[in-house]
This record gives C-alpha cells, structure tokens and sequence, in this order.
C-alpha cells in the first residue's frame, strides 16, 4: 500500500513538472506544446495589395503564404511590380520562438538585409508586428497592425519611427487571390 501510495505522489509529482509523458496522463501533445503557429494560418495563401504610400507612390505587389515544415512554420514571399515586371521583395519565415515564448517574423530582403520581429495577436482579427521589440537593445523602427476584416481581406497599416513620433506610412488592403 505504501509503494502505491509513493508511486502515485510521484506521478502527479512528475506531470506537474513536465516529466511523465502527456499521453499517459491523456492531455496535450508530446511536451503538452500549444500549436501557437495556427493563430496565423488564416494568412496561408496567396493575397494582392494595390495600393499608395503617404507619399504618394503607388505599391502592387502579391504575397504567396504557406505551411513550411510539419506545418509548424509558415513561409511568406514578397513580390513587388517595378513598372511591367517584378521582383521579390521579401522571404519572411513565421513561427513559435519557444526561447521568448512568443510568435515572430524573420524577414530577409532583396538587398540582404534581415529583421526579426515579434507578432502579438491582439484579437481575434488583430496582429501586431514590432510593437513589442524581439531585441530589447534594438527596438524596432517599423510597426504593423495586420486587421482581418473578412476571412478573404486584411487592412494592413504600417508606422515608421521618425524622431520621437511613429508616422502612419501605409493604410491599404491585402486581398486573398482566388
């Protein structure tokens, strides 16, 4: 009776801990790991954007999202129509970062640089991106606010660091492509 007694305080012991695997005591997945990527899977597919910059100049361009590895990362390109041809922009990966506990965005571009930022999800309809910093010594100087209005389009705004302001530099509408 003693040795039950022991062996199950140790068991609850362990699953309070992380230790015993989850499917024997019948809850979440191996490592009890939330799909935290699947907040984003609306976006899987391929939208267009036409619209103008606060300068006035024009942006068309097209973004292919898709499930990258054992669907746990998505994968985003980003073309931009430069007159009558284009060119891709950007090569974004989206994916949980289990270190910071949070889901984020490493974006590389056509001149080779790269930017890493944190995406919140403030809604069900609202995300967030470089709000918060991913790198609390390098805050980011671009913010987006990702808005889905229906399960086919999503406001997109985009805020630029200029001084001590954030200045609103887009407001346009990304739409899904049939």
């Amino acid at each position: 009776m003693k040795n039950r007694l022991w062996f199950l305080h140790a068991l609850i012991t362990l699953s309070l801990v992380g230790i015993v695997p989850c499917q024997l005591l019948g809850s979440d997945p191996i490592g009890g790991e939330k799909d935290h990527i699947s907040a984003l899977e609306r976006f899987v597919g391929h939208w267009t954007i036409d619209a103008k910059w606060s300068d006035g100049n024009e942006l068309h361009g097209r973004t292919l999202y898709e499930w990258g590895v054992g669907n746990k990362i998505i994968t985003a390109k980003t073309f931009v129509k430069n007159k009558d041809s284009e060119y891709q922009r950007y090569f974004s990966i989206f994916a949980w970062n289990p270190k910071k506990k949070c889901l984020y965005d490493v974006t590389f571009s056509f001149d080779g640089s790269m930017s890493e930022y944190v995406i919140e999800q403030k809604d069900k309809d609202t995300f967030q991106i470089g709000y918060t910093p991913f790198d609390k010594d390098d805050p980011s100087k671009l913010r987006q606010i990702l808005h889905f209005k229906d399960k086919d389009t999503f406001a997109w705004t985009v805020f630029i660091k200029d001084g001590d302001e954030w200045k609103k530099i887009m407001e346009g509408e990304w739409k899904r492509s049939k």
